[in-house]
């Protein structure tokens, strides 16, 4: 929306903003994560930016405002967009390309900078990151349905407020999903987890890990036996069989990663994760490939897309093109590319494209009922939660 020469508008224009909803008793919760927006300054004054509010609306009533101030704003802005500046670096290479759309989604090249301050002088641009802003958590007897943001900005003359709608985009997945694992899992990562979850990541906001933890002898929760192991087939979830979640075709996939390289889990650092991925781009591996580990994408025609990472080397039952039967085995689990134990990746998206795909949430109709923490509340697109969840599927679910 434009104001006296300025202008709010999205920085991926594909990103969809889907709020994660679920219910306990009578109280509806919307959590949602805000995009990232770019006010532009086309007008002949300089103007800095003071404020920026967002009002949740719930059938038409404003029912909660969010607020942030110059000092906050001030840091997000410069982080933000020191970053932005950096990945749209000419030329392009695809650890640059990788990274913007990993953080920023499907953004446009451009020659022109990001501005690095709250200041806009005439003919630039910043961009804000809302979501490092605002955490937009609301409780109430409606869901959130409307988002306005509200930006007020000063010049030499004049106090300026511009607002603009963030278009959300109610979501429920279409499939009649089953889960990717039998029995014991652990499930990491979930999309309510800001800190250690996917969530800032654009095709993954709704993903999630799959390990095993089990109780040892001590009463603690372990991954391996024995505890922290140095052999990948000491893990309970490794080499585990990954199905496909729902009827569909094969559109991409790679059994490359080699597993002698990441036998021993306790190895794992980003550097070493860096060095070997640069060693298969070298030998011509596919970038996403190597990014993934051993991985299976398939189109679920319905607009929905699954993949699968992290798989062992040498364990996919199937090829690009091949058409498959949910509840069909597709792999084993590994722990190939940035992984740091055995475990499956596991997301829902709208592209084949991992990088610049919009994430969609996902249920499963065979995760257990009547059972902590799945009983908890009544109604939700997502599944939930910062901790751990676990569960076990039972065999006859996949009969």
């Amino acid at each position: 929306m434009e104001n006296s020469g300025l202008l709010i508008k999205p920085l991926a224009e594909n990103k969809k903003i889907i709020p994660i909803y679920f219910k306990t008793d009578e109280i509806w919760h919307t959590n949602i994560k805000m995009p990232d927006i770019v006010v532009s300054n086309n007008s002949n004054d300089v103007v800095e930016v003071k404020e920026i509010n967002l009002s949740g609306f719930a059938g038409g009533k404003n029912v909660v405002i969010f607020r942030n101030y110059e000092e906050q704003i001030t840091h997000m802005i410069t982080e933000a967009n020191q970053l932005l500046n950096k990945y749209l670096q000419k030329p392009e290479n695809q650890w640059r390309a990788y990274n913007l759309h990993i953080m920023f989604g499907e953004v446009p090249c451009t020659q022109d900078l990001y501005e690095e301050t709250n200041q806009l002088k005439p003919n630039s641009m910043t961009c804000f990151r809302l979501h490092d802003l605002f955490c937009f958590h609301y409780a109430g007897v409606e869901k959130i349905d409307e988002i306005i943001c509200q930006v007020k900005l000063s010049s030499e003359t004049n106090e300026i407020v511009i607002e603009s709608p963030i278009s959300l985009t109610p979501y429920k997945c279409k499939g009649d999903y089953i889960f990717p694992i039998r029995g014991s899992a652990t499930i990491l990562g979930t999309p309510w987890n800001q800190v250690d979850g996917h969530r800032g990541a654009t095709s993954q906001e709704f993903a999630f890990d799959i390990a095993d933890f089990r109780r040892d002898e001590a009463g603690e929760f372990v991954l391996s036996s024995p505890a922290n192991s140095s052999k990948v087939d000491d893990y309970f979830i490794f080499e585990r069989e990954v199905l496909a979640v729902g009827d569909g075709t094969i559109v991409a996939a790679g059994n490359q990663w080699p597993n002698e390289w990441v036998k021993n889990p306790l190895e794992y650092s980003v550097e070493r994760i860096v060095e070997l991925t640069q060693n298969l781009l070298k030998e011509g591996v596919d970038f996403n490939h190597a990014i993934l580990g051993n991985y299976v994408i398939i189109d679920h025609n319905n607009g929905e897309f699954s993949l699968y990472g992290h798989m062992s080397e040498g364990t996919l039952t199937v090829e690009v093109g091949d058409a498959v039967k949910q509840g069909q085995v597709i792999g084993r689990v590994g722990n190939t590319s940035n992984s740091e134990g055995p475990h499956l990746h596991f997301h829902l998206m709208d592209s084949k494209d991992f990088q610049t795909g919009n994430g969609l949430p996902v249920m499963f109709k065979n995760l257990p009922a009547g059972q902590a923490p799945f009983c908890d509340f009544d109604d939700s697109n997502s599944l939930l939660y910062s901790d751990y969840l676990f569960a076990t599927i039972p065999e006859l679910l996949y009969s």
